[in-house]
């Protein structure tokens, strides 16, 4: 019965997270994603030099670095419960586009640094609305990553903890992460 009502919790979780974020991303994120890229590449130009640890070559030109475009998934289990695209910026900025109706807002925020043992950990905060408009609090994803197959791919895990309009803990839907760079190659 205990695993029953776990799993209960784990399938509410998720529906509760695909419904919100797929109603909570204009909130959080009002420009489109063209002005979003223009900025996110705007501030790429002005940044200072990359630092080492950010962007760098191993041995037999395996790339080192999470800064570039990558398809991403989210599973709980066996389920995906969504895919996006990130681009992770030089400056330590990431920008979200997960695939959901634009209408509501696609486009999301983060920030994110290098981290011990080669991993790389982001913070990503969303203000969540339902259908109608209200406030529903905030949800904040945070993952902890680490690069693969010669930089080519990046897996890991997630949290996603949901918090209510005074700022009060609601619960949390952890999952894994995995996701293969984007290349003009």
């Amino acid at each position: 019965m205990k695993v029953r009502i776990s799993n209960f919790v784990k399938l509410a979780a998720c529906m509760i997270l695909l419904v919100g974020i797929s109603a909570v991303a204009s909130a959080s994120c009002g420009d489109s994603l063209s002005a979003m890229a223009a900025s996110a590449a705007a501030s790429q130009i002005q940044t200072r030099p990359i630092q080492n640890k950010s962007h760098s070559e191993a041995p037999g030109g395996a790339r080192t670095s999470i800064i570039g475009l990558w398809h991403i998934q989210f599973k709980v289990g066996d389920q995906t419960i969504q895919e996006a695209f990130q681009l992770w910026n030089a400056g330590g900025t990431e920008v979200h586009n997960p695939n959901v109706d634009p209408r509501s807002g696609n486009v999301c925020l983060g920030v994110w640094r290098h981290a011990k043992n080669n991993a790389f950990k982001l913070a990503h905060r969303v203000w969540s609305y339902d259908a109608n408009g209200n406030f529903m609090g905030t949800i904040h994803l945070s993952e902890t990553l680490t690069l693969g197959n010669n930089g080519q791919t990046h897996s890991g895990t997630f949290t996603l903890d949901f918090f209510d309009p005074s700022g009060n803990f609601q619960f949390e839907v952890p999952g894994n992460v995995i996701a293969e760079r984007i290349s003009v190659d």
